[in-house]
């Protein structure tokens, strides 16, 4: 994962998923230039966003399972996950599509011991028109 992004453990299984030990998240968007503020209207220029996205990649040890979300429709993902002080929580992130197999993962060399690397896959969350980080990633 890259600086910036945020790792989550999970708690349990992620759907049909059993074998889902992590889930990451890495929120982005793209900005326009900067709009000029309305004659006569103090205060900073505004910015429009011209393209949200928000990328979530499912680790795992069992890579036929995560196989199989590859390509599969949209589908909300919910993440059990742990909260203050291991209280139960969960994430839920609407519409996710898997399109990509992760394999940028450093191996050991042999005999050098180290952990085995996880597989992973990532897809994005689809937004319609008018939606918010708040209405594609939800805690509770």
């Amino acid at each position: 994962m890259a600086a910036g992004d945020y790792i989550i453990g999970v708690r349990d299984t992620i759907g049909a998923l059993a074998a889902a030990t992590h889930v990451g998240l890495a929120p982005s968007t793209v900005v326009s230039n900067p709009i000029p503020p309305s004659a006569g209207v103090g205060g900073p220029m505004g910015r429009v966003v011209k393209y949200k996205e928000l990328a979530v990649t499912i680790y795992g040890n069992d890579l036929a399972e995560l196989l199989a979300l590859v390509g599969a429709a949209a589908a909300d993902v919910v993440v059990p996950t742990f909260g203050l002080d291991g209280a139960a929580e969960t994430i839920t992130i609407v519409g996710v599509y898997f399109d990509e197999v992760v394999q940028d993962f450093e191996f050991p060399a042999p005999d050098a011991g180290g952990k085995v690397p996880q597989f992973a896959i990532r897809g994005r969350a689809n937004w319609a028109d008018g939606d918010t980080f708040a209405d594609v990633l939800t805690a509770a």
